[in-house]
């Protein structure tokens, strides 16, 4: 009978392990596996940036462009061209400020939340 007992002991303890493993194995997964987004800003002078821009989108960097003093007709097209990009590239885009946009590529998801703290997706 004491044999019985250490086997049941041992497959108990086995069993414990073996949960502490897959739990540390899971918190790993969810904290660790998710790789970083980086955001990049940029204040585009001219319409010759846009093509850099668009180039940090469809390599999956988040993009914030202030268009602020830029004349109102490039600034326009600017954002005709890169929301096309992002389109594309089944990405996001966003308005958070008079002349400052968030251009994110698909795996970044935009979450707007306005003045009074309200989720606005």
């Amino acid at each position: 009978m004491p044999n019985l007992w250490s086997k049941i002991r041992r497959l108990i303890e086995k069993e414990e392990e073996s949960m502490v493993l897959q739990h540390e194995t899971d918190w790993a997964t969810q904290n660790h596996a998710t790789p970083e987004v980086q955001v990049v800003v940029r204040r585009p002078c001219s319409f010759d940036e846009g093509e850099s821009i668009a180039a940090l989108i469809k390599s999956n960097q988040a993009v914030v462009v202030n268009f602020e003093g830029l004349p109102v007709d490039i600034a326009q097209r600017l954002v005709d061209y890169l929301s096309g990009a992002t389109y594309a590239l089944d990405g996001n885009m966003e308005k958070i400020g008079m002349a400052i946009f968030l251009f994110a590529p698909v795996d970044v998801n935009i979450h707007i939340r306005d003045f009074l703290g309200l989720n606005m997706d």
